[in-house]
């Protein structure tokens, strides 16, 4: 077993970094499995928002939020960062924008761990919340991390603190 530092040391995560503003600190850490860095490194930006009108692509959607995360703003749950509550027991998250969703886990408080990406859209046409909570679930238990390897309660204020 051993610590996210670790894991990352071996490569089996990947610490994601975001461009910070003057004067921004990071707040949380934000992690991503090699999969999943290989998908927001290619397959992301390649990809086009299917809001009508929309000006924001799918790749700025998700530096915007992931940027929020790192820096510590709240991030109104439900609507940007949510728990999957049909399924409490597995405690995983999803990020989400107009047209990605994000899912992963909080290993501990202000951290996550991203696991798989995909259009919205796509996920909702294929009925596949419950592969992608399934193969995230999967990834974790699989992971050598030490235990306790994720927060397990779907309150926002045990995952996250806000530095504002």
């Amino acid at each position: 077993m051993t610590t996210l530092e670790g894991l990352e040391a071996s490569g089996h995560l990947v610490r994601i970094h975001v461009p910070l503003d003057g004067g921004e600190q990071v707040w949380r850490r934000l992690f991503g499995t090699p999969d999943f860095v290989k998908w927001l490194d290619e397959d992301l930006p390649q990809l086009v928002t299917t809001v009508v009108g929309g000006e924001i692509s799918p790749f700025e959607q998700i530096d915007a939020r992931f940027h929020e995360y790192v820096i510590g703003e709240h991030i109104q749950d439900d609507r940007r960062f949510k728990g999957l509550s049909w399924t409490p027991e597995y405690h995983v998250w999803e990020f989400k924008t107009l047209d990605i969703r994000v899912f992963g886990w909080a290993p501990s408080r202000d951290c996550f761990i991203c696991a798989f990406g995909d259009m919205k859209d796509r996920i909702e046409l294929m009925n596949a919340y419950g592969r992608y909570i399934a193969q995230t679930v999967y990834v974790r238990d699989n992971l050598p991390l030490d235990p306790p390897k994720f927060v397990a309660s779907k309150d926002y204020d045990d995952v996250l603190s806000n530095a504002k």
